[in-house]
């Protein structure tokens, strides 16, 4: 029954789980659309069970295709690995990697992993773009990111993930700002949100991605937003103005600290947290940076 099964197939397959797409997962396997059928059809007919429902839609894992989905990664996970027994000390792995982030997951959740990866990784990353952390991952030129989960969908190559931490978005505001200092509640709406003007990082930012997406689902017509590509000048520039700004919690309270700048902060009272991730293309074993990170 298993003579036919092999590593190959569970690539397909999980490329597909992964790109919901056939036609997608053809330009990335170099396969054509035929070719990808009948490998998920050989998965279906060992198994006896389907794995996908196909629709207009694309490609969704069934109850037994999830199931097989997490089995397939771990059994890909432990292949992946024997390509890094010979080579197995850790100083060696991490001088061979390429390592991206999103600036504000590096500098405040996980600065002591990278204080060592710069002196250690053959490269180190730091950005606010995630486009260009997904891009340079997709391409095969960074090995590890650390990124927003909700962007793990715009990854078109095999990957590992390991979720990191979940925290709510807060709005930033001066003191002096009359309108918010009206509100008593230590929470805001997306529409009370809505009345006020917004500076935030440019839209390749993902905080700026994330905004936008909530007003859309909450049907709501997005307030004017004035645009800042760096850290310290958005928190100063709305200190001294009735400008607000939106950060994840750890970054919020971290400009709170500073006491040269006259600044407040309210949770967002949105259903979506910022979650974050750290992916992996394999290129060793994620366990290895998820111990470095503890």
């Amino acid at each position: 029954m298993y003579e036919s099964l092999n590593i190959d197939l569970l690539y397909v397959f999980t490329t597909v789980a992964e790109l919901k797409s056939i036609n997608k997962s053809s330009d990335v396997l170099l396969l054509s659309q035929p070719a990808i059928s009948k490998k998920i059809k050989q998965l279906e007919d060992y198994f006896g069970k389907k794995l996908f429902i196909r629709s207009p839609r694309g490609m969704a894992l069934t109850p037994a295709g999830k199931l097989f989905y997490s089995q397939s990664k771990k059994v890909l996970h432990d292949f992946n690995s024997l390509y890094h027994l010979e080579n197995d000390q850790p100083c060696s792995k991490f001088s061979e990697l390429h390592i991206g982030a999103l600036d504000s997951i590096a500098s405040l959740l996980y600065s002591g992993f990278f204080i060592e990866a710069l002196s250690k990784a053959e490269q180190v990353v730091l950005t606010n773009k995630v486009t260009d952390l997904i891009n340079d991952f997709n391409l095969g030129n960074l090995d590890v990111i650390f990124m927003d989960e909700y962007f793990e969908n715009e990854l078109t190559t095999n990957f590992e993930k390991y979720f990191l931490q979940a925290e709510p978005y807060y709005v930033l505001f001066s003191k002096n700002n009359v309108q918010l200092s009206k509100i008593k509640s230590p929470c805001l709406s997306a529409q009370e949100l809505q009345k006020f003007d917004l500076l935030l990082y440019p839209d390749y930012c993902p905080i700026h991605i994330r905004i936008k997406q909530i007003f859309q689902q909450n049907h709501l017509s997005f307030p004017t937003i004035y645009e800042a590509d760096y850290n310290e000048s958005t928190a100063s520039l709305v200190s001294c103005s009735d400008l607000v700004t939106i950060l994840p919690k750890s970054l919020a309270l971290n400009k709170l600290e500073n006491p040269t700048m006259q600044l407040a902060a309210k949770e967002l009272m949105v259903p979506d947290l910022r979650r974050t991730a750290v992916f992996s293309n394999g290129k060793i074993p994620l366990n290895f940076i998820v111990n470095k990170l503890r």
